[in-house]
């Protein structure tokens, strides 16, 4: 099947349980982006398209599991909160996340990130390494996730810069995925 159309690329990225929330529509992202670049080939800006968030507040993300991450996003504390945060949401329920803290000191080289999920009290040490960040952290929401809802899992795109995408689907979504977007993978 060909996904010559924005909406062809839409359909197709919710058939694997990405679907761009009821309030956002097609005349959204063209409005940011331009109908013509919606429709060239490849899947990358239709990604982007799902994963990004409202420009404007209230900020809302225009797909509740899929986020296109800027791996360049560590400015201080809340940082590692705010991550954490989109984890717990594009797990759905999975993940119950609690007493969130963090701190962030690039100056001082430190960082971790706090919190408690089912009951289990979770510390994260991150690398500091400039505004980076510490890809490690992804881990922790990976087995967190095999725990808690095993039919789950996080998965990941490489757009091929400083800048990712980063999902959750089930396990069957994820196989439907690998076949209209081969260079997806699981998160590790």
């Amino acid at each position: 099947m060909t996904h010559d159309t924005i909406e062809d690329k839409l359909g197709a990225l919710a058939d694997c349980g990405f679907r761009l929330k009821e309030q956002f529509n097609v005349e959204d992202l063209a409005a940011t982006w331009g109908r013509e670049a919606l429709d060239e080939p490849g899947f990358d800006l239709a990604l982007v398209c799902l994963g990004m968030s409202e420009e404007e507040p209230p900020w809302r993300p225009h797909c509740q599991n899929l986020w296109h991450f800027d791996t360049e996003c560590i400015e201080g504390d809340g940082s590692y909160i705010q991550i954490a945060e989109r984890m717990a949401e594009m797990s759905q329920g999975a993940l119950q996340l609690t007493d969130l803290e963090d701190h962030v000191d690039i100056d001082e080289g430190q960082a971790w990130l706090r919190f408690r999920c089912g009951g289990s009290s979770i510390h994260i040490d991150c690398v500091v390494q400039d505004d980076w960040v510490d890809p490690n952290v992804f881990e922790t929401f990976v087995e967190l996730l095999a725990k808690h809802d095993p039919h789950k899992l996080f998965i990941y795109y490489d757009l091929g810069g400083q800048d990712c995408i980063v999902g959750c689907t089930t396990r069957d979504g994820f196989a439907k995925l690998e076949q209209v977007i081969p260079g997806v993978q699981p998160l590790t």
